[in-house]
């Protein structure tokens, strides 16, 4: 097209073209966690407001200097509308997080005795999953869909826009320019300059050349171009980037499928709208050690959810600070299916089970006043957990072998004795256990002093401590994988918008005391310094200055 568009030039003149712990009771939700003062909601929240005032602001405020037209779609559409439904969601998050959410009535009470009855009237305890804060959610949307919808043909225009019946006496009044002259031919100069932006570079040859097109495309500094006559000579027009202005439209489609995500999880949505209120939901359950549960206890009504399986905490292990502060604590956790264990894994904080989209994250602990045996074999790593009836403690403790054979342990003595600090009185146990290996072995078993046993072919750690129940924080949010695209859909976008633009390119070439002008033009959207080293970069090497 460009070479026949060349030709033409020879005979014919001018024409016209065309995007904590706490208290637990066993078998009951828990009251509250730690380090969960802010909702997973408040959290998407929060993401996508901080990056939608921009985004928002710059079509609203492009969209207010337009002739206005209906009076409800320009109001849906004005920036007014926009800065008000953001000052909502920020403050109301504000709120959100000062009031800790999904406690108990008397917890608000407690805390706050003249607000507890504004507190629970407008849903303040459980403010993301209200029906008013989703209905600003909703506004929000609306109002950013309207404003979306009512700039975006004119960004599509703008880039699809003829550059080409852009008048050469304007583009040779941009200050972005570089003019040389050759001494060929205007049609043959054209020929040149249309080369000369078509070179690739050696790393984008070398990539095609292997097969990666698409890198090769991406890294390649090749303009393509398109030719026209004008005003007596020729106009070549090349452009880069310009699906970049289309970045912010990523941003806001990001934004509204966060939302939507959110929306999807809120347990607010799947219990008055879709009617199924396992379908999205937020518990727990305080579980103590050897006991196991199918059903957890929803936060807003305590109501029983069923599982589908069944989780077993096979046991509990914690390390305390100095001071007697908890350092770290783990659960061990079974999952069964059908009486089978189908998963057996150990979780702490910030390190969930997720289990057919079901969550449990360690959150508390609780003690629930009666020893515990810790029998640990050393040799597998495998520990198992025999809680003590101090109604029954000569009761008789066993276990299934790696081999086949089967493990005893039986509690034959318990009396007080000196601590070792020197410091009161401790609980000291005589502890009989038999194995397949060889004779029982009989040895002393206090608090808070492991005892090795060796066996023939195996050795055990034993301890004895409390006996704990752990705090699972349940969750089943389907919107998560809907948030997850969206935050890496905004991240994208994001990148578009203000890192990359879109650049221009002219190259007007005609005929000057017999020999041939030729001039280049370049336009950029945005950072224009780092587009003038391109466009040097681009231009430098061509003719002669």
């Amino acid at each position: 097209m460009i070479r026949r568009t060349i030709h033409r030039w020879t005979a014919f003149s001018d024409h016209p073209g065309p995007p904590f712990r706490t208290s637990i009771r066993p078998g009951k939700k828990i009251d509250s966690f730690p380090g969960s003062c802010l909702n997973e909601s408040s959290v998407r929240l929060a993401f996508s407001v901080l990056f939608s005032i921009s985004s928002s602001l710059s079509v609203c405020c492009e969209h207010m200097a337009a002739k206005a037209k209906n009076p409800v779609w320009t109001f849906l559409a004005s920036v007014q509308l926009a800065l008000l439904l953001i000052g909502l969601l920020a403050s109301t998050s504000i709120i959100g997080t000062i009031i800790q959410q999904n406690q108990p009535a008397a917890h608000y009470t407690e805390k706050w005795p003249r607000a507890a009855s504004v507190i629970q009237a407008l849903n303040l305890n459980d403010m993301y999953n209200s029906a008013w804060f989703l209905a600003l959610l909703g506004a929000f949307s609306l109002n950013l869909t309207v404003c979306s919808i009512d700039r975006l043909p004119g960004v599509i225009r703008l880039v699809r826009k003829d550059n080409l019946e852009t008048d050469p006496s304007q583009l040779l009044k941009m200050k972005m320019q570089r003019s040389v002259q050759v001494s060929a031919p205007v049609s043959i100069a054209a020929e040149q300059v249309v080369a000369h932006l078509a070179r690739r570079g050696r790393l984008s040859d070398w990539l095609a050349s292997r097969g990666f097109k698409i890198a090769a495309l991406i890294l390649s500094k090749a303009w393509k171009t398109n030719a026209r006559v004008k005003d007596n000579g020729i106009l070549l027009f090349a452009q880069k980037g310009g699906w970049t202005r289309y970045g912010v439209y990523a941003v806001h489609i990001s934004i509204l499928i966060i939302l939507l995500g959110a929306v999807i999880g809120s347990p607010t949505v799947a219990k008055k709208l879709l009617k199924n209120q396992n379908f999205a939901f937020k518990g727990g359950v305080s579980l103590p050690e050897t006991r196991s549960t199918d059903r957890v206890f929803a936060y807003d009504d305590e109501r029983e959810i069923p599982l589908g399986f069944t989780v077993r905490c096979n046991f509990f292990d914690i390390d305390f600070y100095d001071n007697g502060m908890p350092k770290d604590y783990v659960s061990s956790l079974t999952v069964l299916e059908n009486g089978k264990e189908v998963l057996t894994t150990k979780i702490e904080v910030n390190k969930p089970l997720k289990h057919k989209g079901v969550t449990f994250y360690q959150s508390s602990y609780n003690d629930i006043h009666s020893p515990i045996i810790h029998l640990t074999n050393l040799k597998t790593g495998k520990t198992m957990v025999f809680p003590v009836d101090p109604k029954q403690w000569d009761a008789t403790h066993s276990w299934q072998e790696e081999g086949g054979g089967q493990g005893m342990l039986r509690i034959q003595d318990v009396q007080s004795v000196p601590s070792s600090s020197g410091e009161g009185m401790t609980t000291e146990m005589k502890i009989w256990l038999m194995d397949s290996q060889g004779p029982p072995s009989m040895f002393d078993l206090s608090y808070g002093r492991p005892v090795i046993v060796e066996r023939p072919g195996v050795k055990y750690e034993l301890k004895i401590g409390p006996h704990y129940a752990t705090g699972l924080q349940v969750s089943k949010d389907p919107g998560v994988l809907w948030v997850y695209g969206g935050c890496a859909l905004m991240l994208l976008g994001l990148y578009a918008a203000f890192f990359m633009s879109h650049r221009k390119m002219w190259a007007y070439i005609r005929e000057e005391d017999g020999r041939s002008a030729v001039t280049f033009i370049g336009q950029s959207n945005k950072n224009s310094l780092s587009f003038e080293k391109t466009f040097a970069a681009v231009t430098e090497g061509f003719g002669t200055a």
